[in-house]
């Protein structure tokens, strides 16, 4: 008889290390492929924003660095004159990458790569501290295969380095509660949220709150340790309120103009303009119906194993099923809360504008998928023996590489882009 898979997790440390090694050297080869392949096919995607930031990119690799925080639009953008769309950190990545030598036009799509990957690991290790080692290992090539993944796998936009940070930041805060080891991470993850999409970067905070409150909820919380994860969250919230006093230092020092009370008018100025024809409650129940159509489709299809998880937790409580012992059940029930909040959080804010886009939830997609993905596993035993089959430590590696290499290549493997209806209608 094949051993359980969920005895994998037992491995000793020095498989563990091994482990950790293999997977390493898979996901390097991938990549590898993958910047080769770029160059190779010179890949490019029709995402307007995406081909805006790319050329933006390759034009600040060939200016003087110390103008990189104030990029202007080029000649064939949308607008003329200072970029302060967002602020400046999603280029200056891409721009390094292509003074270094790797080919300019292709950079940013090289970076949004390397940020897929880095989320696939770190969400791998966040779920790790939720869930047993074989459900957080399989999201690594679980998650790949949303809808959402295959629309986004080839892009230069901002959504793939948001929910990087975002999970860098919430893995931090996590182990913020066992010492002062995740601080740097969390502070990472809040000021390059800061520095890729400005304003915005206000979700993570808050997320990174509710996940403390959550795992203190539900679950063992040694005081000195719960309050320690609390100072650490405030610190990194601290940097970000000093990083945005410095960018906006040298923004008037590169310029002598400022950035954020331009910037801020006029995200908030175009957030309020009205894209339908009625007001009020109506357009608000609109926008709610339009994103929730979002957070079924582009997870499917563990948004609805999530569904019907909830729907079962719920029967079973009110018939009176006597529930796990808190020990097992608190740290799913907690990260179950946690996904549900997040959920309520940007769909809820979200749908108070008339502003509406796909991406603008991204990072709901990743946290339904996941949550929906493992409760999958736990309600029908029978997917975890072709999950144990392909616990190996270059699968997810492979699923990426393969995946991507098919979009690259033309092949467009995967699922196709379905919406409900359009963000104008």
């Amino acid at each position: 008889m094949a051993a359980d898979p969920a005895s994998r997790t037992r491995a000793t440390p020095s498989a563990n290390r091994r482990r950790v090694h293999e997977e390493a050297l898979a996901w390097v080869l991938a990549l590898a492929a993958g910047s080769i392949a770029l160059v190779a096919f010179d890949c490019r995607t029709r995402d307007p924003d995406s081909r805006l930031y790319a050329d933006m990119a390759a034009r600040m690799s060939t200016a003087p660095a110390p103008g990189w925080i104030a990029p202007d639009f080029p000649p064939d953008g949308y607008a003329s004159g200072l970029f302060r769309e967002h602020p400046a950190g999603l280029l200056v990545p891409a721009a390094l990458l292509a003074r270094a030598g790797y080919p300019a036009e292709n950079a940013a799509y090289a970076l949004n790569a390397v940020y897929q990957v880095a989320t696939l690991v770190l969400l791998q290790r966040l779920a790790a501290t939720l869930v047993d080692g074989l459900e957080a290992r399989a999201l690594g090539w679980l998650i790949q295969l949303l809808p959402i993944a295959f629309t986004y796998r080839i892009r230069a936009n901002h959504e793939q380095a948001i929910v990087l940070c975002l999970v860098a930041a919430l893995l931090g805060t996590e182990r913020s509660r066992q010492g002062a080891r995740g601080l740097a991470l969390t502070v990472s993850g809040l000021v390059g949220l800061l520095l890729v999409k400005g304003v915005l970067a206000v979700f993570a905070p808050l997320l990174c709150a509710l996940w403390l409150f959550a795992r203190g909820r539900w679950g063992p919380r040694p005081e000195a340790s719960h309050r320690a994860a609390w100072s650490s969250l405030a610190v990194a919230v601290a940097a970000m309120a000093g990083t945005a006093i410095a960018y906006e230092l040298l923004y008037r020092q590169a310029t002598g103009e400022p950035f954020w009370s331009i910037y801020l008018s006029r995200q908030l100025g175009v957030a309020a303009v009205s894209q339908s024809e009625g007001g009020g409650l109506a357009a608000v129940a609109y926008n709610l119906v339009w994103y929730l159509g979002r957070v079924l489709w582009f997870p499917f299809p563990w948004s609805l194993a999530l569904l019907a998880a909830g729907w079962q937790g719920l029967r079973l409580r009110r018939r009176g099923t006597p529930r796990a012992t808190p020990s097992h059940a608190g740290p799913a029930v907690a990260g179950a809360a946690f996904v549900a909040c997040m959920v309520l959080l940007y769909v809820g804010l979200f749908s108070l504008s008339d502003r509406r886009a796909d991406r603008y939830i991204f990072p709901v997609y990743y946290a339904v998928g996941s949550a929906g993905a493992v409760a999958a596993m736990r309600t029908w035993p029978r997917l975890r023996g072709p999950v144990g089959r392909l616990d190996r430590p270059w699968v997810p590696a492979a699923v990426w590489c393969l995946a991507f290499l098919a979009h690259v290549g033309g092949g467009r493997l995967g699922l196709p882009t379905v919406k409900v209806w359009g963000p104008g209608s």
